[in-house]
């Protein structure tokens, strides 16, 4: 079966590139591709699995849902499944909103010394920022639908994704989508600007 392999950040640099189309035996799970990729790439032996379980702090995504919430490292693939390694990252700078505990839920998870922005864009739907963030180098989480999207991961950062309906004037009422972002502060500052540009554009 061929599997579309996806890297972030130092796994990317260990596989040479972003994405790998390769074939893998036929009833293949999610723990034999690691093991493969592990003995393949010096740069993710021993990071993928330790001890016979998922490495810690790693994220591994079937089609866009974490196999943590599947079988774990025994989650079936299929013929032109997309499986996408995010290794854990840390870093930024600390400050006044830097990252040091847990955060709502309504918030993206953080790593410690991250920092959080959030954004609020009007005449523009979820579907559409979904989309944007895609563009720039996300991964949808939970679902492959932009539409039903609330929560996107790239390099170095992650953001949720939440909208609701405003009242413009009178009676002109507007979605109003708000994106939370938690990432590096460098990694944070090239990409808002991207973002909002494309937001702006969108909105009108």
């Amino acid at each position: 079966m061929e599997l579309e392999l996806r890297f972030f950040a130092t796994f990317r640099e260990a596989a040479g590139g972003k994405t790998v189309v390769r074939e893998f035996p036929d009833g293949s799970d999610v723990g034999d591709v690691l093991r493969a990729l592990e003995d393949e790439y010096d740069g993710m032996d021993g990071r993928l699995i330790v001890d016979g379980e998922l490495a810690p702090q790693i994220n591994v995504l079937k089609n866009g849902r974490e196999v943590l919430h599947l079988q774990g490292l025994d989650t079936d693939l299929a013929d032109g499944d997309r499986l996408s390694v995010f290794p854990p990252v840390a870093g930024g700078t600390t400050g006044t909103d830097a990252v040091d505990s847990e955060e709502p839920a309504s918030e993206p998870p953080a790593e410690r010394g991250w920092v959080r922005r959030e954004v609020a864009y009007r005449g523009i739907s979820r579907r559409l920022a979904a989309h944007y963030l895609e563009n720039l180098g996300g991964e949808l989480v939970g679902t492959d639908d932009p539409a039903e999207a609330t929560r996107v991961d790239g390099d170095g950062w992650r953001a949720t994704l939440s909208a609701r309906k405003v009242t413009a004037a009178a009676s002109i009422r507007l979605t109003e989508v708000t994106v939370s972002f938690a990432g590096e502060e460098g990694v944070l500052e090239e990409l808002l600007p991207k973002f909002e540009r494309k937001a702006m554009r969108a909105g009108g």
